[in-house]
């Protein structure tokens, strides 16, 4: 068996101060050779007196800092050799703690650092990283004595897990106290990112390097309506305590700057501290934080800001630095990093792209460019012009390869900065997964690239074009790869309703990752999987559950959804096709083989997650708070100003810092009859489609569910999710043919129940609309013609598939019937659609009523 050795040199803190080579410990030449630990499932009820405990970890370290297990001693003597610890990661094995004694009161840290980490000068550390939802099992003796579990949130950013008080306390989220008695957190303080109802003054933009060489600054916004004190705030950054701001009142929609410095200055309005390349602002009033503004290296270059755009909304942007004044995103330029490769698919040499996006003629032997993983000064560049738009390609190698090079290689995990007169113009970094071999990493646009700051995942264009590389080909059906032990897929087949994430390996389209998670999904359709003698359930793949920041192309999540109540496998995809031709913000989606441990398992479609990816990708404003309700509060009806009124309502993003005022505000303004808080246009062309394929699994069928809401600076947009059921197939005990679903009553309870549909639809201008929008289904994708050619489309490329699908729900058989025809109760695509195009028809022209008393279709 593995074992592992603990780097010995730590410091016990504690009631006794204990060094490696004294202060009570036995001699530690035995760490040298640690002894052979082999955890085991213990077969006796677990210890719950052990003299040892897991009493505080941290599983965000800041920049520059690690992860840390502390652990401390209730009672007695013990030897720490006796003593191992592990984390929930499958297969992983227990590491031993070395041969040293500690006593009751002593705490004992733990580094956790990646097992290809540069291992601390001082101190123990384990070889492996903890996660944001994990776990830190002590053994002794090979016998499960304590465990510290914590899930997401807990040990956020700046925070840690652990007990309080100190060793048999209750579990809770703490301020860090690494070798301390543990210390409570302040009171939670919390950020409405999305209204600021009660942030009337917001940190607007900052400089951190200032081109003329003078102090960075800050500036500040009022939102509101009336005029605010500044004397009333203080503000910090990361490294330094809170400052108060200056005793000047600003009125509503001014501006106001105040320098950042530590140096001596004649300067007026300063704050003492510097702002670095990567920072944090909090302001706060009183003891309130109320704002927050964050920035990484190569957001706020020189000659660059960064901040909210527009002025005081959630959206943040790199600038052009506007003191005092309205903001304006910056261009990108003129000469920009635009592609780097750092690991050739045939053994080639690194390479990185240059791109003039300027106006006039550059002299690349004016740059200088250097990278973190090579320890060597800035490299001048070749002694060549480079035209306005003209690309050249530079290769990283340490041996001359006859073309313009420099003399260093790319790191798999690096970073490239671009300097002019010693100053960084132009910065990429990136992480393994970024530039797997096969495949570059740079600016993700095409077409307006002096605008586009965003970077992503690659095929390599070496001097022309960027193009982005895509998991999703819909004309294509990909193989899926999944290895997984034996353990972890029985298990995940054993125990589906569980949803417990296992460790994977997967590979698409030549991209393969070692470590990520994945998981049954669903809900009623998973629990009626789980009853049946079938394993086909649908799955979740999360990219960096394991590994922090990696993606796969571009991806963090994916889904895999299994068809099910779907004998035509395209439900879901037809649905997605419209919604995106009709100009819905829709997941990506393709056809992809599964293969488990290299044996078919299913043919599945993959679909792109809902996340902060897609946020960025749709949304010009990717900081709101993001919404997946499903259940309690999902039909967004008014409960009251308490958000835990509304259990079910799912938050995904922003979880450590907003209020939640925003979705109360939301649903208040709904029960209201507003319409100002919703994203009327969006909305319309959503119900459109979802109307016309009678989808009630949905917001406007009985369960409202299936969607997420996401908003940007108080106006929310409603996002398509899990369509499998569209085309009728979902009515849940409605007496009433689906397919004559009323189009301005779409709602299978009473209309007033859904607000964000009737507030809308009390609207005479946004009720003519959405009438259009449904006309242009009509007339459009949705004629007899089109809609026949499109299933037959999809019905060539998918047939073979579908004939080999060794799992499948129905058959071959049930496939090509359910295209035109009802199988399985399931009404056939084509039938479906020329019914309720006729019956739309004739809702929209008047022969046939359009809605009912109020009470739903289905009542």
């Amino acid at each position: 068996m593995q074992t592992h050795l603990l780097f010995v040199a730590l410091t016990l803190i504690g009631g006794t101060l204990l060094s490696a080579c004294g202060g009570g410990s036995s001699d530690n030449s035995s760490n040298d050779t640690p002894g052979e630990v082999t955890p085991t499932e213990p077969s006796t009820p677990v210890v719950t007196t052990s003299k040892v405990v897991v009493n505080e970890i941290v599983a965000k370290a800041s920049d520059d800092q690690t992860d840390w297990i502390e652990l401390y001693v209730v009672d007695g003597e013990v030897n720490l050799s006796n003593y191992s610890l592990v984390d929930d990661s499958e297969g992983r094995e227990a590491q031993a703690l070395p041969d040293v004694t500690a006593n009751a009161g002593d705490y004992v840290v733990v580094q956790a650092i990646d097992e290809e980490d540069t291992p601390p000068e001082e101190g123990y550390y384990v070889t492996f990283k903890l996660g944001s939802e994990d776990s830190v099992t002590l053994f002794e003796n090979n016998v499960q004595v304590d465990q510290l579990a914590w899930t997401d949130g807990d040990a956020a950013e700046g925070s840690s897990y652990g007990l309080y008080t100190d060793g048999s306390g209750e579990a809770q989220t703490l301020m860090p106290t690494q070798g301390a008695a543990n210390q409570l957190a302040s009171e939670p303080v919390t950020l409405d990112q999305i209204v600021n109802e009660n942030a009337e003054l917001r940190i607007n933009e900052v400089v951190a390097k200032d081109s003329a060489g003078g102090a960075d600054w800050i500036e500040f916004y009022v939102t509101g309506t009336a005029s605010v004190y500044l004397g009333d705030y203080s503000i910090k950054d990361e490294d330094s305590e809170l400052v108060s701001l200056p005793e000047v009142t600003i009125n509503s929609g001014e501006f106001y700057r105040v320098f950042a410095t530590n140096d001596e200055s004649e300067l007026a309005n300063i704050v003492a501290f510097k702002l670095g390349a990567s920072d944090e602002l909090s302001l706060f009033k009183a003891d309130d934080l109320v704002d927050t503004l964050k920035w990484n290296k190569g957001q706020a270059l020189i000659g660059h800001s960064y901040g909210r755009f527009p002025d005081g909304s959630d959206g943040t942007h790199i600038l052009t630095p506007s003191v005092e004044a309205q903001n304006s995103q910056a261009e990108h330029g003129p000469l920009i990093i635009n592609e780097v490769v750092a690991s050739d698919i045939d053994g080639g040499n690194d390479w990185f792209e240059l791109y003039n996006v300027g106006t006039g003629s550059l002299q690349l032997s004016d740059y200088q460019v250097i990278d973190e993983s090579n320890d060597i000064d800035p490299v001048s560049l070749p002694d060549i012009s480079l035209n306005p738009g003209e690309y050249v390609v530079i290769y990283a190698t340490d041996e001359d390869p006859g073309d313009y090079y420099v003399p260093f290689k790319l790191g798999k995990t690096d970073e490239l900065s671009l300097i002019l007169q010693d100053e960084t113009v132009d910065f990429i970094d990136w992480d393994d997964s970024d530039v797997i071999a096969g495949f570059s990493y740079g600016i993700q646009s095409t077409s307006d690239i002096a605008n586009d700051w965003d970077k992503g995942f690659l095929s390599p264009t070496p001097g022309t074009e960027n193009t982005l590389a895509s998991a999703f080909d819909p004309q294509v059906v990909s193989n899926l790869s999944i290895a997984i032990s034996d353990e972890n897929w029985q298990n995940i087949l054993n125990n589906p309703l569980d949803e417990e994430y296992h460790q994977a390996a997967i590979s698409l389209n030549g991209v393969s990752l070692d470590s990520v998670a994945i998981r049954t999904k669903g809900g009623s359709s998973l629990r009626s999987v789980a009853q049946s003698a079938s394993d086909r359930y649908s799955f979740k793949i999360d990219i960096n559950e394991y590994v922090d920041g990696q993606k796969f192309f571009g991806l963090k999540k994916f889904t895999l959804q299994n068809s099910f109540n779907d004998p035509s496998y395209m439900r879901e995809v037809i649905a997605y096709q419209l919604l995106d031709e009709m100009g819905v913000a829709t997941p990506e989606h393709a056809y992809v083989n599964v293969y488990i441990n290299e044996e078919l398992f299913g043919f599945y479609l993959m679909v792109e997650a809902v996340d902060g990816e897609f946020l960025e990708k749709h949304f010009a404003n990717e900081n709101g708070d993001m919404y997946k309700p499903d259940g309690v509060g999902s039909d967004l009806n008014w409960l009251g100003d308490n958000i835990a009124s509304y259990s079910d309502i799912n938050l995904q993003t922003n979880e450590d810092t907003t209020d939640n005022g925003a979705f109360i505000n939301f649903v208040e303004k709904l029960a209201q009859g507003s319409t100002d808080v919703i994203e009327v246009d969006s909305l319309l062309r959503y119900l459109s489609v979802s109307v016309a394929l009678s989808n009630l699994d949905s917001f406007h069928g009985t369960l409202a569910h299936n969607y997420y809401i996401y908003e940007q600076d108080g106006v929310f947009s409603l996002l398509p999710w899990d369509l499998n059921e569209a085309f009728g197939s979902f009515a849940m005990g409605c007496r009433s043919d689906v397919r004559e679903l009323y189009i301005d009553e779409p709602t299978m309870n009473a209309l007033a129940d859904r607000p964000l549909v009737a507030n809308v639809f009390a609207h005479q201008a946004y009720l003519d609309t959405y009438h259009t929008y449904l006309w242009e289904l009509i007339n459009g994708p949705l004629t007899s013609v089109n809609f026949a050619a499109r299933v037959a489309g999809i019905a060539d490329l998918i047939r073979e598939h579908v004939a080999n699908d060794p799992s499948a729900f129905y058959g071959v058989s049930s496939f090509d019937t359910n295209l035109d025809s009802t199988s399985n109760r399931f009404f056939g695509l084509t039938e479906f659609i020329n019914y309720r195009v006729d019956n739309m028809t004739k809702q929209l022209q008047g022969t046939l009523p359009s809605a009912g008393n109020g009470s739903g279709f289905c009542n």
